[in-house]
C-alpha cells in the first residue's frame, strides 16, 4: 500500500486550527478510498493545537513561534528570541517526519514550518480565512503553490495564478447535532427559542458585559447558552452569581433554569449547540461565518473594533450582504440586542434569512482543497 505524508501547520486561534481538522479529515477519507496509507502530523503554536490534534488522535509537536503585534508591547521584544528556536525545532521535526506537503491555516505558528518545508523542497499549499490576509499569509505564499481563500476580496494580495476559491473549511460533524441530546446535554428542555452567543476561539470582553447586562430580561425569553473564552470564565461566572445571588428569585430562577456558560464549546458541544439554537450571536471570525451560513441560522455579528488590518469588520460586511446582521461594538447593548433578536425570531422574517444566509456556505471547502493537494501529489481521487 502506497504511503502518504502530509504536515499540517497553524496556530493562535482556533480559527486557524479547526479549519485544518476539517481538510485532515476530508484527506483521510479520500486516500482511503485510493487505498493510500496516510500519515498526518501537526505542528504549531498555542493550546487550540494541542486540543484540536488530542481530539481527532493526530499526532503534533508544539514549537516557540514569535508573534508580531502591531502595537508597542513588551512581547514583541521576548517574542523575537521565540523565532529562532521555533525555526530550529522546525528543522528538526519535519526532517523525522518529511512530509510529501505541507498545508498550513497561517498564523504566526505556521511560519517557520513552512519557510523550513520549502527549504527541503516540499511543496507548501495555504488557505487565507478573512477577506484581508494576516501578516504570516501574506508572506507565506509567496512560497506556495497555492493559495486558497474564503474570500474572493482577499486575491488582490496575491499572485492570481496561485489563488483557488474554495470558501472556508468546516468541520462536517458540526452539522450533526441531535436537538434531542442537545437538550439533554444543556439540561434546557423548555421549549422557548435558544440564544447561542459565540465570543470566538478566545472570547470577547465586550460582548459578555452586554449579555451579563441583559442577562435578566434575555432568560425571560430565551435559552441561554453561553461560550464565553476560557480567560474571561470566571470573572462572568462572578457576575452570574452575583446576579442571582442579589436577585429575587422571580430574577434569579429563570438564570438558573434558561442560562448555560462554558468557557469552550468542543467539537461534540457545539454540534448539538447548533442544533438546539435559533440565533447566533457570534464575533466576525471566518470559521464562524462559514459555520452559521452552512447551518442557515439568522445571526448578530459583532466585529473586532481594531482587528489586524480591519479584518473581521470587512468579514462582517461580506457576510451582511447574505443576510446577516452586522452590528458594531459601539451600538451593541441591551436595548439594541433584545430588538434584533425579536427581529430576526420574527417567523415571517425568520425564514426568508435563514435561506439568504444559507447562499454563503461552502460546504465542499475541505473537499476541494484536499483534492488539489491530492492532485499536485499525482494521487487520483476519483
Amino acid at each position: 500500500m502506497k504511503e502518504l505524508r502530509i504536515l499540517l501547520t497553524g496556530g493562535g486561534s482556533g480559527g486557524h486550527v479547526y479549519p485544518l481538522i476539517a481538510v485532515a479529515q476530508s484527506l483521510k477519507e479520500k486516500t482511503s478510498v485510493a487505498g493510500i496509507d496516510l500519515n498526518l502530523m501537526i505542528i504549531g503554536e498555542g493550546d487550540f493545537i494541542e486540543r484540536a490534534a488530542k481530539e481527532n488522535k493526530i499526532p503534533y509537536k508544539i514549537i516557540f513561534a514569535g508573534k508580531f503585534r502591531r502595537y508597542p508591547s513588551f512581547k514583541n521584544i521576548i517574542d523575537i528570541f521565540k523565532i529562532p528556536l521555533g525555526f530550529v525545532q522546525s528543522l528538526w521535526h519535519i526532517f523525522w517526519f518529511m512530509p510529501d506537503a505541507v498545508f498550513s491555516k497561517g498564523g504566526y505558528g505556521s511560519v517557520a514550518p513552512t519557510i523550513v518545508a520549502k527549504l527541503y523542497f516540499i511543496p507548501v499549499f495555504i488557505h487565507e480565512s478573512d477577506s484581508v490576509p494576516g501578516l504570516s499569509n501574506t508572506l507565506i505564499g509567496k512560497i506556495s503553490e497555492k493559495v486558497f481563500l474564503s474570500f474572493k476580496t482577499a486575491e488582490k494580495f496575491f499572485d492570481i495564478n496561485k489563488v483557488v476559491f474554495t470558501g472556508n473549511p468546516i468541520r462536517k460533524s458540526l452539522m450533526l447535532g441531535n436537538k434531542d441530546s442537545a437538550r439533554k446535554l444543556f439540561d434546557l428542555n423548555e421549549v422557548k427559542p435558544t440564544i447561542l452567543i459565540a465570543g470566538g476561539s478566545q472570547g470577547a470582553k465586550i460582548i459578555n458585559e452586554v449579555i451579563l447586562a441583559s442577562l435578566i430580561v434575555l432568560t425571560e425569553k430565551f435559552n441561554i447558552i453561553h461560550q464565553c473564552g476560557e480567560s474571561q470564565y470566571n470573572l462572568v461566572k462572578e457576575g452570574v452569581d452575583t446576579i442571582i445571588r442579589e436577585g429575587t428569585q422571580r430574577y434569579s430562577a429563570p438564570i438558573t433554569k434558561y442560562y448555560r456558560q462554558y468557557p469552550f464549546l468542543d467539537e461534540n458541544q457545539l454540534a448539538l449547540a447548533y442544533s438546539l439554537t435559533d440565533v447566533i450571536v457570534s464575533r466576525a471570525g471566518a470559521s464562524n461565518l462559514f459555520e452559521i451560513a452552512q447551518l442557515g441560522k439568522p445571526a448578530i455579528i459583532i466585529p473586532i473594533t481594531q482587528s489586524s488590518a480591519n479584518h473581521q469588520y470587512l468579514n462582517a460586511f461580506e457576510f451582511s450582504l447574505s443576510g446577516g446582521y452586522l452590528m458594531e461594538e459601539s451600538n451593541f447593548n441591551r436595548e439594541s440586542l433584545m430588538r434584533e433578536l425579536n427581529t430576526l425570531l420574527n417567523p415571517e422574517q425568520y425564514a426568508k434569512i435563514s435561506e439568504k444566509i444559507r447562499a454563503f456556505a461552502t460546504p465542499d471547502a475541505a473537499d476541494v482543497i484536499a483534492s488539489h493537494i491530492l492532485k499536485y501529489l499525482n494521487i487520483s481521487t476519483f
